[in-house]
């Protein structure tokens, strides 16, 4: 008998395991301080292909960066996700669900200029590396911006610097504004937008046919399509659904977030917004059925602190919500 054509994608795209799981844990597990049996942790990777060995040393290296924290219960071993400031929570809802909401842009940009000696590299390496996770971009080699008011995180980047940059060494413009015109291909070559395009345009190639199929099906019709004999049409679902989540934290992360209008017309951001959420919301509530079975054998009473969260409802996950 022939398989059942297969409508969503199930492979990983190259997803590390590491990624997965810290993907899973932030999807169905947010916010919580429970440890989590690394038994299910590992059987919830496996439904990613993951093996056992490779599942186990998922969990270990995400153990040694800090994300996880172990704990042993009897002969047990399990993990709880690290605490997190409330700042850090929200920063993290606000990059994945929110930041394609461009605030309003009043034209005016903060501008850093700086000169550091070629015999401090380093400086320089640090300084640079911090400006980009401002989300600054670099105009020339040693001249950076970023749409609007900066100079406070400026002030706090500037207080982790090593002691061998000086405060002359740097100089900072509030307010500032680029020639009439000139907008446009500056930032264009600055933000480095054609390559983030690109990114979007792939995503897009990879998933908008499935949030086509949703709309038109349903998740429910969808999911019958999609399952096979290796699963569960749930399982599908959280494979799905985990794998686009995979991919949007990607793009998300090394996305500039600029104002709109500074990206044009033909920028492809609000189109595979449009696609994610279908998908990731559609999907919520059997992928969250499959976390919970999944979790059940090990800890019942934890199972019922599964939960999943939507783009629809994401303002609802800060702390001001």
């Amino acid at each position: 008998m022939s398989q059942p054509e297969t409508v969503l994608p199930r492979a990983q795209r190259g997803a590390h395991s590491q990624q997965l799981l810290s993907v899973l844990l932030g999807d169905y597990w947010f916010a919580r301080a429970e440890p989590v049996p690394s038994a299910a942790l590992v059987d919830l990777l496996g439904l990613f292909d993951v093996s056992a060995a490779g599942a186990r040393g998922a969990i270990q290296r995400l153990a040694q960066r800090g994300f996880l924290v172990g704990a042993k219960t009897g002969r047990h071993t399990e993990y709880a996700v690290a605490p997190m400031t409330r700042e850090i929570i929200d920063s993290h809802v606000r990059v994945l669900f929110l930041s394609h909401r461009a605030p309003q842009w009043d034209g005016t940009w903060t501008v850093v200029a700086y000169s550091v000696p070629e015999n401090a590299a380093g400086t320089r390496r640090a300084l640079r590396d911090q400006l980009r996770q401002l989300r600054f971009g670099a105009l020339y080699d040693a001249l950076w911006l970023r749409p609007g008011d900066a100079s406070e995180s400026i002030e706090k980047m500037l207080a982790k610097m090593p002691a061998s940059l000086h405060p002359e060494q740097l100089t900072v413009f509030a307010d500032a504004r680029l020639p009439r015109g000139a907008d446009q291909e500056a930032v264009a070559g600055a933000f480095q937008l054609h390559a983030q395009a690109v990114g979007y345009q792939r995503f897009l190639h990879h998933w908008e046919s499935v949030a086509q199929r949703l709309e038109s099906g349903g998740p429910e019709a969808a999911l019958d399509v999609m399952s096979d004999s290796a699963g569960l049409p749930a399982d599908e679902a959280l494979r799905v659904r985990t794998s686009i989540m995979a991919d949007w934290r990607t793009l998300r992360r090394r996305d500039p977030q600029l104002p709109d209008e500074l990206l044009g017309p033909d920028y492809p951001l609000h189109r595979a917004v449009a696609v994610c959420a279908t998908v990731y919301d559609a999907l919520g509530p059997a992928a969250e059925s499959a976390v919970r079975r999944v979790l059940r054998p090990y800890r019942d009473d934890l199972a019922g602190h599964v939960t999943h969260h939507t783009f629809a409802a994401a303002t609802s996950l800060l702390t001001e919500g």
